[in-house]
Parts: structure tokens; sequence; C-alpha cells
């Protein structure tokens, strides 16, 4: 499918009010003025509040009556409770973003926004997610509101709603997939033709709550809402450095790999003008375009359309971040990052392919038990893209995938992983050749002698700062807690200031085992600048050595990557400078490759920009 490049939309003078206050005039103003400045997708919302108006009344003691038109009063007599007028409201919207060759995501169950919930009076203060009287109306509105509007024909994709983890509580994690499921399927039954995406806020990779696993078996996409969010860890650096920037695509590459689905960067924004300015805004839009494109993510979307500034409405003032999160101003007029939008919709219109393939990985990172597995794991991630390394993710109860490198960041606790996926990993160094760096935590792990090479007279939990000459350099860093160990056969390659082994490589079989005595990832999450001109990395650089060798494109500049993607007999490369200030690219060109500048430059590319080649052999 082609790359869904727009932004999610409220009217530019009523906001959640649009439906209650409907103007296809100020509405088709919007549309106009959002189209001009490259939305080529909206993703949209039908206020559950306004679209089923349904009451109940009540008699004698508090006993039920009836239920009935909240506007009318007068009895529903079985019927969905739908408003037909606001039927006919959302296909004359429909049919103005048609007009302007727009389509459009619908977001069913919008019982959420922006920190408020839009439920019917008739379930006020009943749980939506697990209350029985909840889900009947729920399953009666999406019935109603699929199978009336599923002849729409720019509605390309239907979501489970907004954000509808947030509606309610689940109990447990079997509450979350029956919720799940019921609404997926309520939506299948009434269109069975086109996608559905999952559209929730901030799932877990572990066993409980609302899930990854769960979300991608029961729907066609994952979605991220990515913003400068510290539900991310990534409030730490500047908006338009590198974590920040490179982060939100991170996450969605993390949920596409746990789900087996793919993702859509479905909501973005800058919160404030404190968190940027609107140039700095505009970088990080910029650049997370471009990196979603290459990151096979299959959309960005900007949150919001319009700007919500000057709304007396709630949400809008209860809260700073749900204001001033417009393309446009309240005038209309573009910001700079619709500007960028715009831009990059040019970009898109110069790839020879309207959808590019899977990018090529070098590694796979192994979250194991008992771990942060989203704040390691994201680490990890942007570590190796400074190393010119492309990973996958997985966890340790799930098949070993075939890699050249295994990357099993910050391992901590007693489980630590799956027998599966210790002997999967050393089934594949030993016999295949492949190459295993585990960095440590303090954990129980088990076959050191063997694996690692190394034998350990005990862990101790003291919590201090060490220092030790690495290959590249003299380093300070922290351990909560450190296994004291000798080598049995493993290389030293570094030990620290007491003499302890803090870095060795181990030849196992056929390949080779690296460990690192100290949980390298987990200290660098909530740390500022570590992407900068640190060395962190080079660890990295040095396990990766074997994995990119053949590599067709790497920079030696760490704010500067690409993706590569296999096409016809070559390669497309997406590059990306995640950092705020003009960078030279310091590209290593394989041996017999040339390359053909598609967009942008070989040789520099602007701040929290992007360019795009076509590599093929001569």
């Amino acid at each position: 499918m082609k790359f869904m490049l727009g932004c999610n939309y409220w009217d530019s003078k009523n906001g959640t009010d649009m439906w209650r206050k409907f103007d296809a005039s100020l509405i088709e103003s919007d549309i106009k003025a959002l189209a001009e400045n490259g939305v080529r997708f909206i993703r949209c919302f039908p206020n559950w509040r306004d679209f089923q108006p349904v009451e109940k009344l009540y008699h004698w003691r508090n006993n039920d009556k009836c239920y009935v038109d909240a506007e009318t009063e007068q009895p529903l007599d079985g019927s969905d409770g739908i408003d037909e007028k606001q039927i006919e409201n959302f296909r004359t919207f429909a049919n103005i973003c048609d007009k302007y060759n727009i389509e459009l995501q619908v977001s069913v169950v919008t019982g959420w926004m922006s920190g408020r919930l839009f439920t019917p009076l008739a379930i006020h203060g009943k749980n939506p997610i697990m209350d029985a009287e909840a889900l009947m109306w729920e399953n009666k509105f999406i019935q109603g509101f699929v199978g009336r509007l599923k002849d729409c024909k720019n509605i390309v994709m239907w979501g489970l709603g907004n954000e509808s983890n947030c509606m309610g509580p689940a109990d447990t994690k079997y509450d979350a997939y029956v919720w799940t499921a019921y609404v997926r399927n309520s939506i299948k039954s009434a269109d069975p033709s086109r996608p559905i995406s999952s559209s929730m806020h901030g799932l877990e990779a572990n066993d409980f709550g609302w899930t990854i696993k769960h979300q991608g078996e029961i729907c066609d996409y994952m979605c991220n809402h990515p913003y400068v969010s510290r539900s991310l860890s990534n409030d730490i650096d500047l908006m338009n450095k590198m974590r920040s920037t490179v982060m939100p695509t991170v996450q969605c590459a993390y949920y596409a790999d746990l789900a087996g689905k793919p993702t859509i960067l479905e909501e973005q924004g800058s919160f404030s003008r404190m968190l940027g300015n609107q140039e700095v805004a505009a970088d990080f839009a910029r650049i997370n375009m471009f990196s979603a494109l290459a990151h096979n993510v299959k959309g960005y979307l900007w949150w919001c359309g319009p700007n919500h500034v000057d709304l007396k409405n709630p949400p809008y003032p209860w809260s700073m971040i749900e204001r001033d999160l417009g393309l446009l101003e309240t005038d209309n007029s573009p910001k700079p990052v619709a500007k960028a939008m715009k831009y990059f919709g040019e970009v898109l219109d110069k790839l020879p392919v309207e959808e590019l393939s899977e990018r090529q990985r070098d590694a796979v990172i192994m979250l194991t038990d008992d771990v942060d597995k989203w704040g390691v794991g994201s680490i990890a991630n942007i570590l190796s893209k400074q190393a010119g390394i492309e990973c996958s993710f997985t966890v340790s109860d799930d098949p070993v995938p075939d890699s050249k490198l295994y990357i099993v960041p910050s391992i901590a606790g007693w489980s630590v992983m799956h027998q599966r996926a210790l002997w999967g990993m050393r089934d594949k160094v030993r016999v295949g050749g492949a190459t295993m760096f585990i960095t440590y935590n303090g954990s129980q792990f088990g076959e050191v002698e063997e694996i690692l090479g190394l034998t350990s007279y005990g862990i101790l939990k003291k919590g201090m700062n060490h220092t030790a000459e690495f290959p590249f350099g003299n380093m300070t860093y922290w351990v909560n807690a450190e296994a004291k160990l000798e080598s049995v056969g493993a290389e030293v390659l570094a030990r620290n200031e007491e003499g302890n082994i803090v870095f060795s490589k181990h030849k196992y079989g056929k390949g080779l085992v690296y460990f690192l005595n100290m949980p390298l990832e987990a200290n660098l999450i909530n740390k500022a600048c570590v992407f900068d001109d640190s060395d962190y990395y080079k660890f990295y650089k040095i396990v990766g050595e074997e994995a990119i060798k053949d590599k067709v494109l790497v920079s030696n500049n760490t704010q500067v990557y690409a993706t590569l993607h296999p096409y016809n007999d070559g390669f497309i490369a997406v590059a990306m400078n995640y950092s705020n200030v003009p960078q030279k690219c310091d590209w290593v060109l394989k041996d017999g490759y040339v390359i053909e500048a598609i967009h942008g430059s070989f040789e520099k590319i602007d701040k929290c920009d992007g360019a795009i080649y076509y590599i093929e052999k001569k």
C-alpha cells in the first residue's frame, strides 16, 4: 500500500464538538488548506457521544425504565440509537475529503479524546471495556455506523477507536484481548473488506495488560503515538537531536517485530512551544517522516490538522499540551511543520516504487526476562544504528530467528531467558558462526564457562563507578551489580581499575561471544546527550564488525544512517541525518557498486533531513 501521509483531524473552530456544530463550509476550508500543504490521508473520529445519543431513563427507586433519544426523549424501540443526521454529516465530510483526494482511516469507537471521555449518556459511569451494557451499545454502534458508511469509497481503513485502552480498565490481559476481539469482529462482520488498525496507547511487551502480541494477533495494523514523550523515555534530549528523532520509529519497529504486523505512525506532535519552537517542530516532523519511510512504517500522521488554541470546550481548556498541535495556524495558514509535510510528499513522488521492500537486517536484539524491554531495547537499537547495524527485535519465549549477530542487552534477574532462546543463539554461534554480545546487569546467567569462556567468583552488588581502558579508549561507567570474573578461555579485552574483567571475547565453535560486565543500555535509558559525541556505540562497532563487513553502504558519521531496501539487482537506500545540524555523510560504499541520487546529496544532509539513493553493481 502507498505511504499514508497526513494528519488527524478535528475542525478548526469546534474541535471535538465538530459533529454537534457541523459546518460543511468550515470543514471544506480546513480540508482545502490541508490538501494544499501535502495532506493525503486523514484519521478521523466519529464522536461516540454525538453519533449514538442514547439516554437511559429511570423510575421508582432508580430502576431502569427505558432507553430514549437524548434530544427528543422518544423511545428507541430496539433501534441502534444512531443519529441519522450525523451519518449524513459524516458522509458529507467524507465527500469533501474525496474532493481533495484525501483518503480516510476512521477510528470507530471514539470514546476517548485528548484527555476526555465521550460516551453516550446511557452508559455514563460504566466501564466501556468490561461492562456488559456498555458493550451492548458499542456493538450496536459499530454495526450501525460501519454498515451505513462502508460504501464511502475513500475510507481505506477502520480503527478500533482512539486509544481505547484509556476508556476504562481491563482487569487482566484476557479482558483486554476479549474487548479487542469483540470490537474487531463487530467491525469485520459489518465490513470484511477493509483492514483494521489497533490504535492503542502504550502497549506492553510483557505478558500482562494490553499486550503488543495480542493486538497483533487480532488487528491488521499496529499503530504508535510516539510524541517526545516521557512514556517512551524520550523527553530527555532536545526534540531535534538523536534519541528524540530516531526513537519514534524505533518504537514502530519494536511493535512490528513483536506483533508480526506492520505499523503506522498514527499520531505525532510537539506538545508545546516550550518543548521547541515551530522550526524545531518542523525538524522533528521532517526527520520522522524520512525515518518512518526507511523503517517500513506504513504512514505518518501529525496531530492535528488545524490548531485549537482558542477553543473553550473541554478538553481544550484542561491541558496546555492539547491546544497548539496543528499543521495549520488558527487562520489556516501553514506552520513550518506543514511545509515539511508538503516537502516530504514531493520526495515520496520521486520514488520509483509505491512501497519500499523490507529493509535489510544485520542483527537481532534479544529482549530477555526481567529487563525493561522497551528501555534497554530502544537504547540497543540506537547504539546499533550508530555502529551501522540494522536490527530486529525478538523476545526470549519466541523462536530464535537466523542472524549474523545477536545482541542481548543488560540481562538481569533470576529467570534470565527461556532455554530455547539461549540454546538457539548458542547453536547459531557454535555451528553457524554467528556472534553473540551480552551486556550484564547482575543476572543469574547459567552457562558461564562454556559460552562466555569465563568463570565467576560471585556477584557483588554495591553500586559504584569504575574506570577501564577499552580498545577504543578510557571510560568511566556505572554498575549496580557486577560478576567477579576470570578467564577460562576468553580473550580479555578490558579490566577495570580493580583488575576485574569488564569486556571479553570468546571463540565458541565457529562463532564469537562478547561479554560486557556492565549494563550499558540500562545505564543510558535516562541519561541525556548519550548519542552525541560519545563512545558508547563503539562496543557495538567492535562486536558488529563481522555482521556488517559486506554491507553495501555504511556511514562513519554516527548521526547519519541509511536503511537498505532490495530493488531490482541493487538497493534503494533511505539516508537520514538524525541531528539538528548539517552533517557530512562519510559513506563507505562497498567495492563494485555505484550510487545514484534519487533525492538529496551524497556528501552532506541538512539538519533533520534525508536523502534517497539507488545503489547497483557496476
